[in-house]
């Protein structure tokens, strides 16, 4: 039984697949390189207020609410 291995994992395949079993890539067609790309990731300068914002805001609906219920 004749055997082709897959360019891009090395599995052996059938002679007559079109495709890799294991990983997928077309049998017969050279790998492409993987492109590097370097992404940089800023913070915003609201970011921590805006978290220290939403905590107090959080707090004080929190207070309303309970002594809303209390008040009942």
């Amino acid at each position: 039984m004749n055997v082709a291995s897959c360019e891009a994992c090395g599995t052996e395949c059938p002679a007559g697949a079109a495709f890799c079993a294991v990983c997928g890539h077309r049998l017969g067609v050279a790998p492409e390189e993987p492109i590097n790309v370097n992404v940089r990731v800023v913070d915003s300068a609201f970011s921590g207020c805006l978290s220290c914002f939403t905590t107090a805001v959080a707090v004080v609906v929190l207070i309303f609410v309970v002594l809303w219920i209390f008040s009942c």
